[in-house]
């Protein structure tokens, strides 16, 4: 019989008298350890069930299919996988050793690790020989999960049915099963995983030498007194299902490290619940979401289930969302450039009434935040681990050169402008012709001739040579700009309210700019329009260099445009060839005719053919305010026989958002530029009437 010597000293206790020595509870068993080798073999892993956080899921339950399918052993078979100092990866002498072998047998991971014989190893190894250091824990990676309800308690437990092990670690303290910490850290930081100690595990390492009968099993038990022996020496190694003939004392639990553990896991549980309602308060009422965070906490939920739950109160009777076995590929939920969009949107959502949001619909997350909450979400969501909540220090970091503020405020004022930019169609399009810019220098707009006349090839085979005729006309593109700034003082306030009408309007405006842009050029000239290099002479003109306007002003009616599209058709190529005046033509006129030109552009059904309308179909009405008086203009169609240009640089249509600093203040700067140009380049295809 052996005694227990208690830690306080004195008599062993006589009810323990004839007690067994217990192993101390951990997961290094069964083991064998093997000085001259320097190999011991472990269990690795029971799959037993743990709390971990994944990037994707968030906090979940986790637990650890061990059947030979889900495992993938490749990594720690193939001889090279290290074994690590508590899965630090930060430099070379982290590496203990190597995994020589490894194995699933029975629910359960073996592996047999082999330890380097370099100098600040061998502290190591001789903690784990003499049986000081017993826990080991595996890092590894998650393929697919397999969600499944606890049917205990409902909790949604994830299960790992294929991932893959590629590291043993050795860690000084195994923890408890519910709260232990698993799996592989996210980029930049050590791989953690450590395997709880279950109660059905039994470790010994034994060792005796020819002074000793035997060597206890277990730390800080001193060895009891018993009779001398003949010298011998023997060595007891376990095998993988070990005798439970030498167990050691159970070492009693830190108390206080188990309540700081509980306290820190409820307070993580909490902070799970009120980011689920958080995320909710933007679509539910508040009398919807309280009760049902005031459950969660007393009921013990999780984030998870707080969060199905809230989503149920939305959708009423609807299903609960599922969630995807295999993590989905791409940006992620916590994404910082998604949640900046979704951001964006919100903005744009509230500024702009009938605003068409695009994307996944996160936006609504965001519909009741403040300017201040956004970006210290933003601050958040970079790694800022105390963002400040004191508007005037949020203002401080809004300013700074690394800040999303500014990128924010661009996403919103481009969603916003773009919004309201693209449904407009300024009524100059329909008669001037795009043709974009490559750059600010005076482009030369060449209305190319006929191609030559073509000939009988002679009879030796030879092709005649022909030249082509062209005018040289020459448009400038002009940069337009508009700025407003967006101060601290602002966003200490919380009022952005400036810089969203600004951005919601200029959209408009810069539609409305382009065709005022456009029309002065045409009205110029008391309706002439601009002087042309060819002739040196306006666009229109009675005279014989142009013959494209009428002589005195008539009413608008089929017989005037009639003499109008007559004498456009007169009208030469620079090689004295009829122009193309395309399918269709465009009459122009301003609010005092367009009950005219409606009625002479309009379908009639008439019985005799003098009371046709012989230009209804093809000649279509234009009417824009900013034409004067009863004048009046008839176009061919633009791509046929252009008159009026416009264009964009570089095909970049529409203004462009920027954002930079504020010169010499704590401020941003958003600026609206707009590159345009227009002009004119020839005569042929229009005529003008001044009306009567």
């Amino acid at each position: 019989m052996t005694d227990i010597i208690e830690p306080g000293g004195g008599d062993p206790a006589p009810e323990l008298a004839a007690a067994p020595i217990l192993a101390q509870r951990a997961i290094a068993a069964p083991a064998t350890v093997d000085r001259a080798a320097r190999t011991v073999e472990v269990v690795w892993s029971t799959g037993a069930r743990a709390r971990n956080f994944v990037p994707a899921l968030g906090l979940i339950t986790e637990e650890l299919e061990m059947s030979p399918n889900a495992v993938r052993m490749d990594a720690l078979r193939s001889g090279r996988a290290p074994v690590l100092d508590t899965h630090r990866r930060d430099g070379a002498r982290d590496v203990l050793g190597r995994v020589t072998a490894a194995r699933l047998e029975r629910g359960r991971g073996y592996a047999t690790l082999q330890f380097s014989t370099a100098a600040d190893v061998e502290p190591v190894w001789q903690r784990i020989a003499d049986g000081t250091l017993r826990a080991v824990s595996v890092g590894y990676r998650v393929h697919r999960y397999e969600p499944r309800a606890d049917p205990a308690t409902g909790e949604i437990v994830h299960r790992a049915v294929d991932w893959e092990p590629f590291e043993i670690s050795v860690v000084p303290v195994p923890v408890d099963r519910d709260a232990a910490v698993r799996g592989e850290a996210p980029q930049g930081a050590p791989a953690i995983a450590i395997e709880p100690a279950l109660p059905d595990e039994d470790t010994t390492m034994l060792e005796t030498t020819p002074e000793t009968p035997a060597a206890p099993a277990a730390r800080d038990v001193p060895a009891p007194s018993a009779p001398p022996t003949p010298p011998q020496e023997t060595t007891v190694t376990t095998s993988p299902e070990p005798s439970r003939a030498a167990p050691a004392a159970v070492a009693p639990p830190d108390l206080d490290a188990v309540r700081a553990e509980a306290s820190r896991a409820e307070r993580e549980r909490i902070a799970g619940i009120d980011a689920a309602v958080e995320a909710a308060r933007a679509l539910l009422p508040a009398d919807r979401i309280t009760p049902i965070r005031a459950e969660a906490i007393a009921q013990g939920w999780t984030g998870d289930q707080a969060r199905r739950a809230l989503f149920d109160a939305l959708v009423a009777k609807g299903p609960r969302p599922s969630i995807p076995a295999r993590p989905e590929t791409g940006p992620g939920h916590d994404d910082p450039a998604q949640i900046l969009d979704a951001m964006a949107e919100a903005l744009a959502v509230r500024a702009m009434p009938g605003y068409q949001p695009q994307g996944s619909g996160r936006h609504a997350e965001f519909l009741g935040w403040r300017p201040s909450d956004m970006l210290r979400e933003l601050l958040a969501r970079r790694g800022e681990r105390n963002p400040p909540r004191n508007p005037t220090l949020l203002a401080e970091r809004a300013f700074h050169t690394t800040s999303d503020f500014p990128l924010l405020l661009a996403a919103a004022a481009n969603k916003m402008l773009l919004a309201a930019y693209q449904p407009a169609q300024p009524t100059y399009r329909q008669v001037f012709l795009r043709r974009d810019f490559r750059d600010f220098k005076p482009h030369r707009h060449l209305r190319i001739g006929d191609f030559p006349t073509l000939l009988p090839l002679a009879e030796n085979g030879e092709i005649q040579v022909g030249t082509m005729s062209e005018s040289q006309e020459i448009v400038l593109l002009q940069t337009f700009a508009r700025r407003l700034r967006v101060t601290r003082p602002m966003l200490v306030n919380d009022d952005l309210g400036a810089f969203t009408d600004f951005a919601s309007m200029i959209g408009r405006r810069v539609a409305e700019f382009e065709n005022a842009t456009a029309y002065n050029l045409l009205n110029s000239a008391n309706g002439d329009g601009p002087t042309l290099a060819t002739g040196n002479a306006p666009v229109f003109g009675t005279g014989a260099a142009r013959a494209n306007k009428a002589s005195t002003g008539t009413v608008l009616d089929t017989a005037t445009i009639g003499a109008g599209r007559a004498a456009i058709m007169k009208q030469r190529t620079l090689d004295g060839l009829p122009i193309s005046i395309g399918q269709t033509m465009r009459l122009l006129v301003g609010p005092n005719l367009e009950l005219a030109a409606r009625q002479a552009t309009v379908v009639v059904q008439a019985s005799e053919t003098a009371k046709a309308n012989v230009f209804a179909g093809f000649v279509q009405p234009v009417i824009e305010p900013l034409i004067p008086g009863n004048r009046w203009y008839l176009f061919s169609d633009p791509a046929a026989a252009p008159v009026y240009v416009y264009g964009y640089l570089n095909g970049a249509e529409g203004p462009q958002v920027t954002t930079g600093p504020v010169q010499g203040a704590d401020g941003v700067e958003v600026g609206v530029i707009f590159d345009f140009g227009v002009g004119a380049i020839d005569w042929r295809g229009a005529w003008f009437n001044p009306g009567t």
